[in-house]
């Protein structure tokens, strides 16, 4: 698998790096720090769960993971995990090289930069995209940001689910509601942490910071 990810990468420009156990994972992004990590669940000497979750204790890096099931639970699950996205497997050159595409582009912003804005001790700025509370640095995942960004903008008022979701996923034709839950509960509670005020679920409308 991994060589077969490497070869259609390849066949793209794309500089790829690659590790054969969870382990040499972590070493590889440590050291050589990619620009998106496509992650096996299937990996030898450390599980690809374990894997993910140490990348996302330090590191709001971009992961794609890899999984041989196909149940909506297992993809519910690894979005709590801190996935960005998923492929299942398997797959081919097309959706591979789509799916990769479309989670640099989000993570990078493909739209023109728009003015920062801020909200109680919260603040976003999205040309840099950087996000603090109280002056302190968040370290937020690509969604997450986007997430934040568009409820400070509506200063407090109600965000409808449809408009969290074609912010969180602007490349998704169909985004599936339930992505929006793994996301925001981790951004609930970074902020929560933070001591700044946090999404609230408003039942049957949306989401607002609160």
């Amino acid at each position: 698998m991994v060589g077969m990810v490497a070869m259609l990468l390849g066949s793209e420009s794309y500089e790829v790096v690659t590790a054969y156990d969870g382990e040499a994972a972590l070493r590889k992004v440590r050291d050589d720090a990619p620009d998106l990590v496509i992650l096996d669940m299937q990996l030898p000497r450390m599980s690809g769960d374990e894997v993910c979750r140490r990348i996302r204790e330090t590191s709001a890096l971009p992961i794609i993971m890899l999984t041989g099931r196909k149940e909506e639970e297992e993809k519910a699950r690894l979005l709590e995990l801190g996935a960005d996205d998923y492929l299942t497997k398997p797959f081919g050159k097309k959706e591979l090289v789509a799916r990769v595409r479309a989670v640099l582009r989000r993570a990078s912003g493909s739209a023109a930069p728009k003015a920062p804005v801020s909200l109680g001790n919260i603040a976003v700025d999205p040309a840099r995209h950087t996000a603090a509370v109280k002056g302190h640095h968040l370290e937020l995942t690509p969604i997450e940001f986007r997430l934040l960004e568009i409820l400070v903008r509506r200063g407090g008022e109600v965000v409808a689910r449809d408009q969290l979701l074609r912010a969180g996923w602007p490349d998704e034709h169909d985004p599936d509601p339930e992505w929006l839950k793994p996301h925001l509960a981790r951004l609930r509670s970074k902020l929560g942490e933070a001591e700044a005020p946090v999404p609230e679920n408003v039942r049957g409308v949306g989401y607002r910071l609160s």
